[in-house]
């Protein structure tokens, strides 16, 4: 009989321990498990390349979860690069990965982030607009993302490469960066 007493007390206070740790709550690890709402796509426009450049720089990021994101930047140069020198690049795809700091935040994937990006151009010759080149580079560059409670962002990030040398005409390093306004859906 006493076997069966502590055996039904140890079964009761099993079950009182599921009960208790059993709760029914709404974390942001049930409901949201990416911590950006139902938000993961986010697409955006560089400003400050239309307006100054005559540059059309558009990004598409997939939010993978509350640090971290992916995505492609697509890159043209709208004006004749023999008008402009400004930009060497005719046209150019960037594909980047993002880890995002100090992000205590709701919609997560903001803030503070440094990023790993690669980049396949093409242009002019930065010393002779004549010779046309195609490369692949490698950078690094950090930014700063703001995203309020409906989606809307801005964003200013600076960064740099080094091109590999898949063409002699091609210029030794690569820019990234500029001022971003875009839309988490």
């Amino acid at each position: 009989m006493k076997n069966n007493f502590s055996t039904t007390l140890l079964v009761l206070f099993l079950f009182l321990g599921f009960a208790v740790h059993a709760q029914n709550t709404t974390d942001s690890t049930t409901t949201d498990p990416f911590g950006v709402g139902n938000r993961a796509n986010e697409i955006r426009l560089d400003v400050f390349d239309a307006a100054f450049f005559s540059a059309l720089d558009v990004s598409y990021e997939r939010v993978s979860d509350s640090a971290i994101g992916y995505g492609v930047s697509i890159f043209a140069n709208l004006r004749d690069t023999e008008d402009d020198v400004t930009y060497y690049e005719k046209f150019a795809v960037t594909p980047f990965f993002r880890f995002y700091f100090f992000n205590k935040q709701d919609f997560g994937a903001k803030g503070l982030y440094a990023e790993v990006f690669s980049k396949f151009a093409s242009g002019d010759n930065p010393d002779n607009l004549n010779e046309a080149y195609f490369d692949a580079a490698l950078g690094l560059s950090i930014g700063q993302k703001w995203v309020n409670k409906r989606g809307f962002m801005l964003e200013i990030s600076l960064g740099g490469g080094r091109n590999i040398g898949l063409d002699d005409n091609s210029p030794d390093l690569t820019f990234r960066g500029g001022i971003s306004l875009g839309y988490r859906f």
